[in-house]
């Protein structure tokens, strides 16, 4: 067995062993709606707008600047006409990530969630800014892309210290670390949660290469073009959100040029987004 091949197995194993809902139900009859010939937009809003908290947080983001709609919606059925059925089953997809992991408290899981719900959010942004892919698509891979690290949190308490950022070095690989101490790392954690969340294989792909983006000749030959998008728009809207609040993101000093020229965007138009995003960040 290759070494690449002992890392997804031990990551499928975590995903596994801790006993996080495959694909919720609510997820799943979601998901059946969507993919009919003829979608029914009632029911897949009383679906949605039976769980009070989900609801809620549906509307919340669908009336933050990011998606920048004139009129605000007041109810799931709204947003559903505003946003249309995909941005909304996305939206769900993500909000339902941030349930399953529910059972973790402390202030470091909530301030990881906020982080990965603004970025998920700036991802969408990026993609409408730069023309490239769905901007749904982009917000759910913003929120999966990470989502291996509380995975490793659960399965292993001493995972704290690089969940944290203590254990690295300003700039240090974390995978490095991870593949020394678990033999896998939370990119293929993160990967095998969204296959088993039935997420594109597009995105999976994404998320298991999103730390060689600093490389792009590490990444398989047989990347799509659609999974290299996704990982320039993840580490551009990352960017964004350090700049946004002060923080210094090591990966954009190493491969910032090469996510401006995956998306075809120049540095006045990225300085113009990064204005929008620091004007808006405080909303969410």
């Amino acid at each position: 067995m290759s070494a690449e091949e002992v890392l997804d197995r031990n990551a499928d194993q975590i995903v596994k062993e801790i006993g996080i809902p495959p694909c919720p139900a609510i997820l799943t009859r979601l998901l059946r709606e969507t993919r009919a010939d003829e979608p029914d937009f009632r029911r897949v809003g009383k679906l949605v707008g039976g769980d009070v908290a989900l609801a809620s947080a549906v509307l919340k983001i669908a009336n933050s600047p990011f998606y920048g709609l004139r009129t605000k919606a007041a109810s799931v059925q709204q947003a559903l006409a505003l946003l249309g059925l995909a941005a909304v089953t996305h939206l769900v997809t993500g909000l339902l990530l941030r349930q399953a992991f529910s059972v973790s408290a402390g202030p470091c899981m909530e301030r990881y969630w906020k982080t990965s719900m603004a970025t998920s959010l700036i991802s969408a942004l990026v993609c409408r800014e730069a023309g490239r892919g769905d901007g749904g698509v982009a917000c759910t891979y913003g929120l999966f892309r990470d989502c291996g690290m509380p995975v490793m949190l659960n399965k292993f308490p001493i995972y704290a210290d690089i969940f944290d950022g203590s254990a690295l070095a300003p700039g240090e690989p974390v995978l490095e670390i991870e593949n020394e101490r678990y033999t896998t790392n939370h990119a293929r954690v993160g990967a095998q949660l969204a296959r088993s969340w039935y997420l594109p294989e597009t995105m999976c792909h994404a998320i298991v290469n999103h730390h060689d983006a600093h490389c792009p000749d590490r990444i398989p030959a047989q990347a799509e073009a659609d999974s290299l998008a996704l990982i320039a728009i993840g580490l551009a809207a990352e960017q964004l959100y350090c700049s946004a609040t002060g923080v210094v993101c090591h990966e954009w000093a190493v491969a910032g040029e090469w996510a401006l020229s995956e998306l075809d965007l120049t540095h006045t138009r990225f300085d113009a987004l990064a204005a929008r995003v620091s004007s808006s960040i405080n909303q969410l």
